[in-house]
Formats: C-alpha cells, structure tokens, sequence
C-alpha cells in the first residue's frame, strides 16, 4: 500500500454568485490518499445536486462503467479521497458544490494524477490559470459527453508523464507572459520575447528533459533567451 499525502486549502463560502478561486491565505486541511490494490476502480461524481448524480451513476450503469461513489460536498469528497485516493479511475468535478469551488480537490487530483473534469453550470465561470486545458463541459451533458472528456484527462496525463495539466504550453502561456513583463517593463517587447522564446522550443524540443514540465523548460528557455538576447 502506497501512501500520499498532499493537502487542501479550506475553501471559503460563497454567495450565489459564481465561485471564485480561494485566497492563498486559506487554512490548509490535511488528509492521505491510500492506494489499495485488488478493488474496481470507481469514478467519483462531486455534485451537490443529488438528481444529477444520481441520473449520470445510472447512465454510467447502464452503459457498463466502473462502479460510481458520490460526494454531496467537498468534505464527502475528500473522505472518498482518503478512502480510495490513487485507485479513483476519474473524477467530474462540480465547480460550485454547496458554495465552495472546488478548485482544491483539482489540485491534489492534479498532483496525484488522476484523471478529472470540471462540470459546470456557469457559463461564465473564470478558471484559474493552472487549470487552462482541464475538460470543462457544461450543464446539462449525459455521460457520453462527460466520458469522452475523462478520455482526453486521461490522454492529456498519459502524454505528458506527469500529473499536472500545467505541462503543456497552452497552460504555460499566462506564466511566461508574466516572468517576460517581470523581466522587460515593455509590454510589446516581453510578448515578443515570449514568441521568440516559442519559437526557439520548437527547435530545441530534442533537448528538454523529461524532469522538468513544459512550464518549467519553457521558463528556463526564456531566461536564457532573454539573455543572450542582452549580450547581443
């Protein structure tokens, strides 16, 4: 049995309006994912409307998937998570669950690699940069729809090695803009950095370890773009 720990922020409660990302200053709540061998790995569907949880665990029946635990809460969600963690085979993900976002449970599914999709009834709803390229289908969809995107989570995992939707670089975009204008106070000239910086990727995608996510290569490729660029 695997062990591993991660931690989510307390979220705090929101208004009708829809959520918003939790402050950095949260409290943090400490939980372990246990990784069990020889159990069918269920899905986990976290909604606070029981009626929809409940319609999407019969199309999933009735279609012949893996076996489905509901949360009605983020905290039910996180006694799945402890109960089950690493074996989860996917996870859909209301973004608003009883007035909490649940951004933080995307981040420990993130950095344990698990496979999850946001589900979502707001049409407008502003997604944190780091979950740039996560499936986000709207209400309603049946579970045809919501497994074709569990699909592409699980391809996206696959392809990168890591468990983080932040490697890829549509993902690593808002954070290359922001170090190029930390570095350049020109606003033109950081954003031609950035695509001077991408377009040396392209060459030198032969070279980037494996160690390090593509937000991380594409950083170190614009300091030392930005660099060289000072000495010339």
């Amino acid at each position: 049995m695997m062990d591993i720990t991660t931690q989510i922020p307390a979220e705090p409660a929101l208004s009708d309006r829809p959520p918003r990302d939790r402050p950095a200053s949260a409290p943090a709540v400490r939980f372990r994912i246990r990784r069990r061998a020889g159990t069918a790995r269920p899905l986990l569907i976290v909604e606070d409307e029981y009626v929809i949880a409940a319609d999407l665990e019969a199309q999933i029946r009735e279609d012949g998937g893996n076996p489905v635990r509901i949360a009605l809460s983020v905290e039910a969600a996180e006694d799945v998570l402890e109960d089950c963690g690493a074996d989860i085979a996917g996870v859909i993900l209301d973004v608003n669950v009883g007035g909490t976002t649940t951004f933080g449970l995307a981040d420990v599914l993130s950095a344990a690699g698990v496979p999850f999709i946001f589900f979502t009834g707001y049409h407008s709803v502003s997604m944190p940069d780091r979950f740039v390229g996560v499936p986000s289908i709207s209400k309603p969809a049946g579970w045809k729809e919501l497994e074709r995107g569990l699909a592409a989570a699980r391809k996206r995992i696959l392809h990168s090695g890591l468990g983080s939707f932040r490697d890829s670089v549509e993902a690593a975009l808002p954070a290359l803009r922001g170090r190029a204008r930390r570095l350049l106070r020109n606003p033109e000239e950081a954003d031609r950095l950035v695509e001077r910086t991408l377009r040396r990727a392209i060459s030198d995608v032969g070279d980037r370890s494996l160690r390090l996510t593509i937000e991380d290569w594409l950083l170190g490729l614009l300091e030392r773009t930005n660099s060289e660029g000072a000495l010339h």
